[in-house]
């Protein structure tokens, strides 16, 4: 998917995979087709559905991004949207809850039924559609999607052979782009944006950076900042989408990565890998293990520990580089039409 590994005997694989690929990217096509000609049918509620999406798997940034949202919401409208999510990520699910205590967010599959509920339960009129991009049983009044600025498409195969969950034409349903992790190296904010711009040309641009908050202990919560993570000898432990970002953010703040144990995005830890964790750990000469917000989650649902091992979180916050006045002004517009 990654088209991290090459040589010969890969290309069986890959060839198989591709063509899973065209039956996958037929069937979204043909769904597209039914809503877009009424076969299948998108409803509409009243109140205002923000859709936050992107067009891969994963490693946007999108759960930092919902919460960004909220807090605008907040700032500029004085309004707590609530937030409708699938719930098949239980990390992110919780991670919200965590960052967002006094938002209103409603899990399931059927997001017209949690709009509904959000309006009887806590009158909203305001809602952000997680992960909503390909949702098309509900009708929104804004699409965002979040395009990884250091790799947008990947290898812009469609899944299972790349990382595409829709083809890039997709993006003509977008109104807003956000171009995330712009401030970091490898990224080619331009470069994107012409190859967006080729698309639809009505698009609007932000641009928008991954920021370390602090790091925390995962037991004692106690924050510190970022930078105490400077001259430490750390063992990464991640499942995320985009752990090579990790890495490189820990190295930006001066640790020593000796180690990163990587598990895939979503992963549900158990005593299995506890103790693989622990034997690594114990084959290694380091500080800390360093882990993300997502993955604290789960260890903490788990009641995780690793013995004398000290586990701090890497707390991770959304700043807007360029373009926030044309998102406030693209949601202002949702009320004022």
């Amino acid at each position: 998917m990654t088209d991290r590994k090459a040589g010969a005997i890969f290309w069986p694989l890959k060839a198989a995979l591709y063509l899973i690929s065209l039956v996958y990217g037929l069937a979204i096509a043909a769904r597209a087709v039914l809503y877009r000609y009424g076969i299948f049918e998108s409803r509409s509620v009243p109140m205002k559905i923000i859709s936050v999406g992107n067009i891969t798997l994963g490693g946007t940034g999108k759960t930092p991004f919902v919460i960004y949202l909220v807090k605008l919401f907040r700032s500029e409208f004085a309004k707590d949207p609530a937030v409708l999510i699938r719930g098949y990520g239980w990390d992110e699910t919780a991670m919200l809850k965590a960052k967002l205590p006094d938002t209103p967010i409603l899990t399931g599959e059927n997001r017209v039924k949690s709009a509904y509920r959000a309006i009887k339960l806590y009158g909203s009129d305001t809602a952000i559609l997680d992960d909503g991009f390909q949702h098309w049983e509900l009708k929104r009044d804004l699409n965002i999607v979040l395009v990884d600025s250091r790799k947008p498409f990947g290898n812009s195969f469609l899944f299972p052979r790349g990382v595409l969950r829709e083809g890039k034409k997709a993006l003509r349903r977008a109104d807003v782009v956000v171009l995330t992790k712009a401030g970091s190296p490898g990224a080619d904010v331009e470069a994107v944006k012409r190859e967006v711009l080729a698309v639809n040309p009505d698009i609007d641009f932000v641009e928008a950076s991954h920021e370390p908050e602090r790091i925390y202990d995962i037991k004692k919560k106690e924050p510190l900042d970022a930078s105490a993570i400077s001259g430490k000898r750390v063992i990464l432990l991640s499942s995320i989408a985009d752990p090579e970002y990790f890495k490189d953010m820990a190295t930006s703040l001066g640790a020593e990565v000796v180690e990163h144990i990587e598990f895939p995005d979503h992963h549900n830890y158990g005593e299995s890998d506890r103790v693989y964790i622990a034997k690594r750990c114990e084959e290694r000469s380091f500080d800390m293990i360093l882990t993300t917000e997502k993955d604290a989650v789960k260890l903490g649902r788990m009641n995780m520990s690793f013995g004398r091992y000290a586990v701090m979180v890497l707390a991770i916050d959304i700043g807007i580089i360029a373009g926030k006045e044309k998102l406030v002004d693209r949601l202002h517009s949702l009320y004022t039409r």
